[in-house]
């Protein structure tokens, strides 16, 4: 038996093997989810096989969508490699079920009720546009428009980095500037790496956030660290294939001392 926690609510669903130890009664259905011998998982409706998956998290709240009650779920290959994917299952009165999904995508969305449909969004992120799919009753799910990355924080947000990831600096709009003027074309780069894999924290005299690709860490890497007291902004980041790290500002008399131990630790696992 593992515990089965819903992908897109915080209700934990126990389920066992080909067996489920809880199940849902919506709209006069019976669903569960159920495990095979080899761990992989089958969504069932009154018996019937609806989808089967490495993973399957239902979300247990139901909710009614242009008059039809759905649940939501995500479904998947599981490890860290790809999010699972939403889905809709539709139980419409006097009609057979109905399965939508799970979408083409490897992101983490969140869904929302809009109206006659269901919207799942994914957060953006520096670098990256967040996706968007939208659910009808009467289309199924459909690519929605990409959701542009925002900077809606100013300088007083500071203390909140606390412990937080590089990718939170920059959504204090001066930070933000400051990198996409500074870097120019090379912005880009940078933010390709920052949003990843990594984590920062406030320092004695400021915040430094450290990220890097997945599968290249060791050498597409990024560094960003915020100077309190006088709102400088400095990053270091590197590109696979190249042997010295880039800077900006590229005059380093312009940085402080915990600024340039940064770069120098940077520098220094290269």
């Amino acid at each position: 038996m593992k515990t089965r926690l819903a992908g897109l609510g915080a209700v934990a669903v126990l389920f066992g093997t080909a067996v489920w130890a809880e199940e849902l009664q919506v709209a006069g259905h019976r669903i569960g989810v159920a495990e095979d011998d080899l761990g992989g998982d089958t969504l069932l409706v009154d018996g019937t096989v609806m989808h089967q998956d490495e993973m399957i998290l239902l979300d247990p709240a139901p909710q009614v969508v242009d008059g039809v009650t759905v649940l939501t779920g995500v479904a998947g290959a599981g490890g860290n490699a790809c999010n699972a994917a939403p889905f809709v299952l539709a139980l419409p009165d006097g009609a057979a079920p109905k399965f939508w999904g799970p979408v083409d995508s490897c992101a983490s969305f969140s869904p929302a009720l809009d109206g006659d449909r269901l919207v799942f969004t994914s957060e953006a992120v520096p670098g990256a546009a967040g996706e968007s799919w939208v659910w009808t009753r009467a289309g199924g799910f459909a690519p929605g428009p990409a959701i542009g990355f925002v900077a809606s924080k100013d300088w007083d947000a500071f203390d909140a980095l606390a412990g937080a990831h590089p990718a939170e600096a920059l959504a204090i709009a001066p930070v933000l500037e400051a990198m996409q003027t500074g870097l120019g074309a090379d912005y880009p780069v940078f933010a390709e790496r920052i949003p990843n894999l990594g984590s920062g924290d406030l320092t004695a005299e400021g915040y430094e956030g450290r990220a890097c690709l997945k599968y290249s860490c060791e050498a597409d890497w990024a560094v960003l660290y915020l100077h309190r007291a006088s709102r400088g902004v400095f990053s270091i980041w590197h590109v696979e294939g190249e042997i010295e790290p880039h800077v900006w500002p590229q005059d380093t008399t312009l940085w402080p001392p915990e600024a340039m131990a940064a770069l120098r630790a940077a520098v220094a696992e290269e």
